[in-house]
């Protein structure tokens, strides 16, 4: 039995992952670049404290709150390297996926399913997975006997 329809829809998740990956991890590094650049830049600095200043912190109130951005940027940062990590998971799940669908449509599925839920079940992808899973589960093989009964012209079975 051929699978093209769910071997179509994992290979454009599996396009839309490698793009949604590749988008997330050149918004990370140019973030990174960038406060790097400005945690550096003394004007900036400066314009940080006069505004800090302006809203009547205290000096140590001011290097609390450069510490906890500081800790909010590397923990954003964090989580959108695990975001990126899941990403390729799903990525090489869903190419397996896509491999073994005419071999094994159930493994197929289950592969599907799990990257779906790692790339966001709510995003395109990841309904688009769910789609392809659900068709692993529900198209089944015609059956060898139903294949060799002899039907009139209106379809219906000669016994």
């Amino acid at each position: 039995m051929k699978r093209t329809g769910e071997k179509v829809l994992s290979i454009i998740a599996t396009i839309l992952n490698v793009l949604s990956v590749g988008f997330l991890i050149l918004i990370l590094f140019s973030s990174k670049m960038l406060i790097d650049t400005g945690m550096n830049d003394p004007i900036f600095q400066s314009e940080i404290e006069s505004q800090m200043a302006a809203s009547g912190l205290t000096e140590a109130e001011m290097d609390e709150a450069l510490l906890l951005m500081g800790d909010f940027v590397s923990f954003i940062n964090g989580i959108g390297w695990l975001f990126v990590v899941l990403g390729v998971i799903a990525i090489v799940l869903g190419i397996i996926g896509a491999v073994k669908v005419n071999k094994n449509a159930k493994v197929a599925g289950i592969l599907f399913i799990i990257a779906a839920v790692l790339s966001g079940i709510i995003s395109l992808p990841g309904i688009l997975l769910i789609i392809a899973a659900i068709m692993c589960f529900v198209r089944k093989p015609q059956s060898q006997e139903l294949a060799l009964q002899k039907t009139d012209e209106n379809g219906y079975i000669i016994d």
